[in-house]
């Protein structure tokens, strides 16, 4: 069919749709690209700050962990610091008592304090002194420690 007085074997026509066909399929091709890029910017629109979130809950997690660990830490120390005060404390006053210098409790008192703890009880049972010292901590739900000791002559064998 010619139209427009082609004479090269193809009308008008059939160049436009040639060209017709041609222009949809690159048109297809670029929609096909296009759609997924789309795809592709969504997936990464919906990852976008999720690396953040991740990164601060890391961030928390180690800092519950270090003080976590910060807190068992000053609680044994604590406990350390508390047996020893006792044992002084308790030394102190036996020997004190055995000796007769004073009251025994006071010496167990002053000891005790001087070892950076607080005597909460002294009690003198025959030649033994039996003492509880509590030491302060700076754990939040852990007010304080603890240690009891008691000292006196031991009976000699023969």
């Amino acid at each position: 069919m010619t139209v427009n007085g082609d004479n090269d074997g193809m009308g008008t026509m059939t160049r436009m749709g040639t060209r017709a066909l041609a222009c949809s399929a690159g048109f297809v091709a670029r929609m096909k690209r296009g759609i997924a890029r789309l795809r592709r910017e969504n997936v990464r629109r919906e990852d976008e700050g999720s690396a953040t979130v991740v990164g601060v809950a890391l961030v928390v997690a180690a800092a519950v962990l270090v003080s976590a660990l910060a807190c068992a830490g000053d609680i044994v120390l604590r406990q350390s610091q508390a047996r020893t005060a006792a044992d002084m404390a308790a030394l102190g006053a036996a020997a004190a008592l055995w000796r007769g210098d004073g009251t025994p409790c006071a010496v167990a008192a002053w000891l005790s304090n001087a070892n950076a703890g607080n005597l909460q009880r002294c009690e003198v049972v025959g030649d033994d002194v039996s003492v509880s010292v509590h030491v302060p901590t700076d754990v939040p739900f852990v007010d304080h420690v603890t240690a009891d000791a008691r000292a006196g002559p031991r009976p000699c064998r023969n």
